[in-house]
């Protein structure tokens, strides 16, 4: 190689090198820009939404005085101030005669638990509602809470689309810095004189070969280790992954002092249940109860359901509905009639119930459940109900570590 060449590869390699560094600078002050941006921008949300908070409880109390309170214009003045707003989702209002509730739009900041109303929980929706007491004649211990939304969801956009532009732009850069130096050292390579090259005598690495093949067939999984999110059967999670993210569905209900329930469902039958009729019993759960990721497997006729943010007796109103839309819906299958496969449909649920209950421990009484149905020819569904005394005792009674 001449000298010329040499200094000509010499700085393309710096020129390439101070452009990548450039680029990695661009990327960190884009992204970092981008999110001091939304931070801040929440911020002023935060202090928004209060200014509007407060402004409603004004207009909710005076409200009261001239047309009555809860009467049906003092629920049309609280949902025209709810959807002029520019942060507040959901408004919930209690008083001696019950709890009422107001949504900007239908599903965007309320859920009910039985027939009580709880705000919804969401990556963008706050965990902290704003409260105030409303001082109403003739009403007593009336107080208003707010759930409002952290982000202009038109500026995250706008924010995102100005980063993503900025690290698509320094990316161009740095590959057409690539693709010059790649011209740069071709030329310089085609002008080389060619070597001739030894070539080795492969017979000596013939059995090293063979032996690295039958290594690596050896090596292969089996269909029914975990691979991916979902198994290939059901479409429903893997048995395996569900002791973590019960862990962490447990860890944020406690947080947030809501319930959750595990609700375990086993086809029982003779013979393992087919493939077929497995993926339509998987589908119809999905579809039932919305949340793919909290579905998994449990056995070859079974699956395991999370529901979190709901009691045990509404779970079981839930079970037994979707049992009914089992049988009403494949008849054939479900059922003991002439000609049916007679599929027994076999459910054991447990709570949290307010408990800081161990993952091993709620999986051990939904499955006790479980096995109480299977065993009692006359119930389909069984719920495991704590004693708080001997969960107590319990408690005591386990080794410390």
């Amino acid at each position: 190689m001449k000298a010329s060449d040499t200094r000509v590869t010499g700085k393309a390699s710096k020129i390439s090198s101070v452009v990548a560094a450039l680029c990695i600078l661009v990327y960190i002050a884009a992204i970092a820009f981008g999110a001091v941006r939304i931070i801040l921008n929440m911020s002023e949300r935060r202090v928004l939404a209060e200014n509007e908070f407060y402004d409603l409880a004004d207009r909710a109390t005076s409200s009261s005085v001239f047309l009555g309170f809860m009467s049906e214009a003092y629920h049309a003045t609280i949902r025209d101030f709810l959807i002029s707003s520019e942060t507040l989702l959901g408004i919930i209002i209690s008083g001696s005669d019950g709890e009422y509730s107001f949504e900007r739009e239908p599903g965007s900041g309320i859920i009910w638990a039985g027939d009580s109303p709880r705000f919804k929980t969401g990556a963008w929706i706050s965990n902290d509602p704003l409260y105030l007491p409303l001082g109403i004649d003739g009403q007593r211990n009336v107080t208003i809470r707010a759930s409002y939304d952290l982000i202009n969801h038109t500026f995250f956009q706008r924010v995102l689309r100005e980063t993503l532009f900025l690290v698509l732009s320094a990316l161009i850069i740095a590959f057409s810095t690539f693709l010059l130096e790649l011209k740069l050292n071709r030329s310089v390579v085609n002008s080389k004189p060619e070597i001739p090259v030894k070539i080795p005598d492969l017979s000596l690495y013939k059995s090293n070969s063979i032996n690295s093949i039958k290594e690596k067939k050896a090596a292969i999984k089996s269909d029914k280790d975990p691979r991916g999110l979902y198994m290939p059967r059901g479409n429903i999670g893997w048995d395996s992954y569900i002791n973590d993210r019960l862990s962490s569905e447990l860890h944020r209900c406690a947080s947030f002092e809501q319930d959750l329930v595990l609700l375990v469902i086993e086809l029982k039958h003779e013979e393992k249940t087919s493939d077929d009729v497995y993926c339509l019993f998987t589908d119809e759960a999905v579809n039932f109860f919305t949340m793919r990721d909290l579905i998994f497997g449990k056995g070859e006729n079974g699956i395991s359901i999370i529901m979190p943010n709901i009691d045990l007796e509404l779970s079981m109103e839930k079970a037994e509905e979707f049992r009914s839309r089992l049988i009403t819906k494949q008849p054939q299958i479900f059922t003991e009639q002439p000609g049916a496969l007679g599929i027994k449909i076999c459910m054991g649920l447990s709570s949290r119930s307010g408990r800081l209950i161990e993952v091993d421990r709620l999986i051990f009484e939904a499955c006790s459940a479980l096995d109480k149905a299977i065993e009692d020819p006359l119930s389909h569904i069984v719920a495991f109900k704590s004693d708080p005394e001997k969960y107590r005792e319990f408690i005591k009674g386990s080794p410390k570590v």
